[in-house]
């Protein structure tokens, strides 16, 4: 149902289904384009040759080697905060922070050069054990009242360098790094540590760090993030369809209630430019670009050709208006279940005006969306079968 999301969302939706006609479309409208424009600035920071810059173009779903990928190397290539803005969605920006492994280290004046205050939460990056810097510098982020997390990195090469010992047990290895990891930074309390591959990131605990910033960021912040993920395995991908799942209501009454001068040979009148924002919205978000492909492509050492012959909807080249159109030309059986769900929601049950396109632009949402979804979960099929990470 509409109010599902028994959060900020949903109750923006009932606040604008209660308001007069009048104001109804234009507040549909700037409620999307608020969730649209919101800004994430995450930083990442840590020790020199920790992998930072690996990480950054990790979640950024990009290769080492992209001409906009964050540059890599064993010595410090960050002297002063670099910005990498994320490749589809430019409002979530991702700092490469320097590195903070000078005797001469001050945490203070580090975060106020880096102006710490821009950042909605830092993630502390090392490839060894967390050092006194590293305790340094997130004791004065606590002090300062913003989030942080301690993310243990190359945890492949530590599997690696193990495996060909006799009795090598890989669960017992991650428990001992990550007690390790805790033992070193009680000093800041309860540490939260996340053993990460940025090669990997199906792998160890990154899908928990996602759940714990999704617990503890605010509502707005945590539709920013979940979207600009790379989808990189089948979790990841339904807690991105859940997100845009609650961004269909907002759509449908867009598209319903604000209707425009009906097209030709449709019964239905409705703003199809929305429905046809939502489905590229979807499109690009689940990672069936051909620029993110193609990024894909060259990360896990697969033929562009395999991943893109697996996309067989009609959205496989993405969202147009003849998509739009033809869909909206068939007839929609399925809506009265959708019209009951409206009706329920509102006051006296009386039904708006659009409230038939409503039911049935929310339908097509839906088919949209999960018509993509299935495209997506195709090209993960693709990346299982003989994964090869370069």
């Amino acid at each position: 149902t509409a109010v599902e999301d028994s959060d900020s969302l949903g109750s923006a939706l009932q606040e604008i289904i209660d308001s007069p006609p009048a104001e109804k479309t234009n507040k549909l409208k700037s409620k999307l384009k608020e969730l649209e424009n919101v800004t994430l600035n995450i930083a990442i920071t840590g020790m020199t040759g920790a992998g930072k810059s690996s990480f950054v173009n990790a979640i950024r779903g990009l290769p080492n080697d992209d001409k906009n990928a964050a540059p890599t190397g064993t010595t410090e290539t960050t002297m002063k905060p670099s910005m990498y803005p994320h490749p589809s969605m430019p409002n979530v920006k991702i700092w490469d922070l320097p590195g903070i492994g000078s005797p001469k280290f001050r945490a203070k004046k580090y975060l106020k050069e880096v102006s710490f205050h821009t950042y909605d939460f830092f993630l502390i990056v090392t490839s060894e054990r967390f050092k006194e810097n590293d305790i340094e510098l997130a004791r004065a982020i606590k002090k300062s009242k913003k989030l942080f997390y301690f993310i243990r990195t190359k945890i492949d090469n530590d599997i690696r360098a193990e495996s060909h010992k006799r009795n090598f047990d890989e669960r017992m290895l991650l428990e001992n790094i990550r007690e390790d990891c805790k033992a070193n930074l009680l000093k800041v309390g309860i540490p939260k540590i996340f053993l990460v591959s940025s090669f990997n990131l199906e792998k160890y605990d990154f899908q928990k760090l996602i759940n714990t910033l999704e617990d503890e960021l605010p509502e707005n912040k945590k539709f920013a993030l979940i979207q600009s993920l790379p989808v990189y395995s089948l979790e990841a991908l339904t807690k991105k369809k859940t997100y845009y799942k609650k961004l269909i209501w907002l759509n449908a009454f867009a598209a319903g209630v604000g209707a425009i001068a009906p097209i030709p040979g449709l019964s239905l009148v409705c703003d199809y430019g929305i429905i046809k924002k939502f489905f590229q919205q979807v499109f690009v978000g689940f990672g069936l670009s051909n620029q993110a492909l193609e990024a894909l492509s060259e990360r896990v050492n697969k033929p562009l050709e395999q991943l893109q012959v697996a996309k067989t909807s009609r959205f496989k080249d993405g969202s147009t208006e003849d998509i739009v159109i033809d869909m909206l030309s068939k007839p929609i059986i399925a809506i009265a279940k959708t019209l009951g769900t409206i009706l329920a929601l509102l006051p006296g049950g009386a039904l708006p005006a659009g409230g038939t396109a409503v039911a049935s632009v929310h339908y097509l949402l839906n088919m949209g969306l999960n018509e993509m979804a299935e495209d997506t979960k195709n090209v993960l099929d693709v990346l299982r079968s003989g994964l090869q990470i370069i």
